[in-house]
């Protein structure tokens, strides 16, 4: 329980403490307890497991114009995949089911 509890913590202070957004109008995010990201070389793939109100699907595609935030500074979108399995914020457009970006903390 306190472990959940703990991730919850986690994810939130992740969400609030993003001050520059890159996404643009409209993104809905995701707080991921554990990413279920595939990406490849070419900076495609998806996300799994997405959860969104009104959406009826769960897969999310990510592009090479997606962004990578980690503690707030953009980095490399491969640098995305080392966090599979961890906490990360996911804003993704609902219409086109597009990836803007992928934020975490260390």
């Amino acid at each position: 329980m306190m472990k959940i509890l703990i991730n919850i913590g986690c994810v939130l202070m992740l969400w609030l403490s993003q001050y520059a957004m890159a996404e643009e109008h409209p993104f809905v995010p995701h707080a991921a307890r554990s990413l279920s990201i595939k990406l490849s070389n070419d900076r495609t793939g998806i996300i799994k497991n997405v959860m969104c109100t009104g959406c009826n699907f769960t897969n999310v595609n990510i592009t090479p114009e997606t962004k990578a935030y980690r503690n707030g500074v953009e980095v490399d979108l491969l640098e995305a995949k080392m966090q599979a399995g961890k906490p990360a914020l996911v804003s993704f457009n609902p219409e086109t089911r597009e990836v803007q970006a992928i934020r975490w903390k260390d």
